[in-house]
């Protein structure tokens, strides 16, 4: 069973070496969009990085008081040192020569200033880097004696650009950046959100997110911040667990077999073929040779003392005909195996032999062949074979829980985006753009009192299409080109064949920008056909005629029942252009109820739809692993499809008993009560 095992494992090492030809045809889903609400953005980070510190040696720059006071300013380079005494637990402030017991705690408080306007720390991890925000210092109790605790307060862009660079780098890409800031951004205000009556919410250490101020460079990093201002996740009505690891070795982990937390099921064990694709991702190997002479000599040492030990002392090895990995520490689909055996043939006192050695990787195997990746005692091992040799590797650099750095870089350098990126590590996750606010102090003026001053910054824009907006491609023949930028003579990305449908992100008169196969640009617009709404046939008796013209002297194509669903093409005060069972032609416009309008439950007062002005996001939440989309409001409705549990949609109108949605171009009903809507 186990060499069929280690036969499936090769089959499977072997197209994950080969991403671009299996990966570039099956683009992973974009993570919606949406607006949210206003929020507070400022973060209160702990220096733990700092540690149990005697003495602070601090530069201010910009504007700052002592504790909002207008007659203890501070700023202009100023140096200042803060000293603790761990016996008493109190801070002692040293300016200009003057020493001030500062009590058991204190706060530099920045004020509104042009320029630089910050704190560098010499005993900061990064002395040049600027702390944009105010300094807390607060003495906590210890076992008898006293800690010094730093918590800045910086506001939430700010704060990431002192992330983004310490936990990717400049060179990893637009787009994972991008990624990254999100989910670093995710993750914070997931933290702000459980604090509580917590002094702090993260911590500038790995135990959290790195953060070591923000650099003089980074602008690329900078750049993704930015191009992302305000974007966070959300799962359901929870914003979403963005955890992170630098390489998942090829599988992501389950939150719930790593750390025992329930509840958080889009954070899964799943194959990442793009981590695994990654030259970059972290790994280590050892060989065994099938000759049986090991030129590792700890390889040889270890065989032949395990085969001493299980088929006679003298016994050693002679060949080892196969290698593989096995017993999974946890339930399928996880490869997070345990055993490691060897099937050998030995040799003892002029006989021969044959049979199986095995090992458990973590316990015999990992610290004394060097193959620790991680503490955690969770690498993935796999066995190929190559040249008469059985290469053993072992991948994973990280506790492998979400998103993959080295996963997402490489899905960058193949086109994906950010978002795309997002939807396939974070899986049934929707962005999020959020208005948050930023506090400072009005400018220090002597003799006056400062006020705080509370800031709206708005968030990037969202894109301009409506939701589901989406357009068929109708060139007269051959395929239509997608460009890098909305011009003729841009660098062409990928060719579309006609008839695909795509996803308009921005629609213009000349050109849309939309996303096709992982890269996304912009088509002419001249050879697209809009797919803009869908309506219901509301005649009141009989069928409604779909005519070749629009005139009731067309002719006739075919006739359309009474409550079935037709998509719109171009809307018209008197004739709409619609296509139905495969036939495109015009129906008369007061005879079709839009989504949002009247429907057959409505007409029996069972169920009303209220039209929504915004279309808002809805994730698939039925008992059973799919929902129906349904033509009409009525379970005897003619069925379109079946989609996915936890897949997101869009939602036209609303009401008790159905709701009108849009789900990858397709529009139709389904049950409320199997929804839940974004932002509740």
């Amino acid at each position: 069973m186990y060499k069929r095992l280690s036969v499936l494992l090769l089959i499977c090492a072997l197209i994950f070496a080969c991403p671009r030809l299996i990966l570039a045809d099956t683009a992973p889903a974009s993570a919606a969009m949406t607006a949210g609400n206003t929020q507070s953005g400022m973060v209160r980070v702990r220096l733990a990085s700092l540690g149990d510190f005697s003495s602070l040696n601090l530069t201010v720059l910009g504007s700052y008081s002592v504790s909002g006071s207008s007659s203890r300013t501070l700023g202009g380079g100023a140096a200042v040192t803060v000293k603790f005494n761990s016996a008493s637990g109190r801070f002692t402030l040293i300016s200009g020569g003057a020493s001030t017991d500062m009590g058991s705690s204190f706060r530099l408080c920045r004020h509104a200033a042009d320029g630089q306007n910050g704190v560098k720390i010499a005993q900061g991890r990064v002395p040049a880097n600027l702390y944009p925000g105010d300094f807390q210092f607060v003495a906590r109790s210890n076992n008898g004696s006293y800690v010094p605790w730093v918590i800045a307060h910086i506001y939430m862009e700010d704060y990431l650009y002192g992330v983004v660079p310490y936990e990717m780098n400049d060179t990893s890409g637009t787009e994972a950046l991008k990624a990254q800031a999100v989910a670093a951004r995710t993750y914070t205000m997931l933290r702000m959100s459980n604090a509580g009556s917590a002094l702090y919410d993260v911590v500038d250490t790995t135990a959290d997110q790195v953060y070591s101020g923000t650099p003089s460079g980074s602008a690329p990093c900078k750049a993704a911040v930015d191009a992302t201002k305000g974007i966070a996740l959300k799962n359901g009505a929870s914003f979403t667990a963005t955890y992170y690891t630098a390489s998942n070795g090829g599988q992501t982990e389950s939150i719930k077999n790593a750390w025992g937390t329930q509840g958080l099921d889009y954070l899964g064990v799943k194959d990442d073929p793009y981590d695994l694709a990654n030259p970059d991702s972290r790994k280590l190997s050892f060989s065994v040779s099938a000759s049986g002479a090991q030129s590792d000599s700890r390889v040889g040492t270890l065989l032949n003392r395990k085969a001493s030990a299980q088929f006679g002392a003298g016994a050693s090895i002679a060949a080892v005909t196969g290698v593989y990995a096995h017993t999974p520490k946890y339930a399928a689909p996880s490869r997070l195996y345990t055993k490691l055996s060897f099937d050998v043939v030995y040799a003892r006192n002029g006989q021969t032999g044959s049979g199986t050695l095995s090992f458990d990787i973590f316990n015999e195997l990992e610290s004394a062949l060097s193959m620790n990746l991680t503490s955690g005692s969770n690498e993935l091992w796999s066995v190929t074979q190559e040249n008469g040799r059985f290469i053993v590797t072992a991948r994973r650099f990280g506790h492998g829980i979400g998103m993959s750095q080295r996963g997402a870089m490489y899905m960058g350098q193949l086109g994906y985006t950010y978002d795309q990126i997002l939807g396939f590590y974070y899986p049934g996750c929707i962005r999020v753009a959020y208005t948050l606010t930023r506090s400072i102090l009005s400018p220090a003026m002597p003799g006056q009192k400062s006020q705080e001053q509370v800031i709206t910054e708005q968030p990037v824009m969202l894109e301009t299409s409506p939701a589901g907006l989406q357009a068929r491609v109708t060139t007269p023949s051959g395929s239509l080109n997608l460009r890098e930028t909305p011009s003729a003579d841009a660098r062409v990305l990928r060719t579309i064949p006609q008839n695909e449908t795509l996803p308009i992100l921005e629609k213009g008169a000349s050109w849309c920008k939309t996303r096709y196969g992982g890269d996304t640009g912009y088509v002419m617009t001249q050879f697209l056909t809009f797919v803009s709404s869908s309506a219901r046939v509301n005649t009141q008796s009989d069928s409604l005629n779909l005519r070749e013209s629009p005139d009731t002297s067309g002719r006739v194509l075919l006739t359309i029942p009474r409550n079935d669903t037709v998509t719109v093409l171009e809307p018209g005060t008197e004739w709409c252009r619609v296509t139905y069972g495969g036939v495109t032609g015009y129906v008369m416009t007061k005879y079709l109820a839009f989504s949002g309008g009247e429907n057959q439950a409505a007409a029996n007062g069972e169920n009303a739809l209220t039209p929504l002005d915004t279309p808002v996001y809805a994730r698939i939440m039925p008992t059973a692993s799919t929902l129906n989309l349904r033509a009409g409001c009525s379970l005897s409705a003619e069925l379109l499809m079946e989609m996915p549990k936890y897949d997101i949609l869009t939602v036209t109108a609303r009401g008790d008993t159905w709701c009108a949605v849009v789900y990858e171009g397709r529009s139709g009903y389904c049950m409320t009560k199997y929804l839940e809507f974004m932002d509740e």
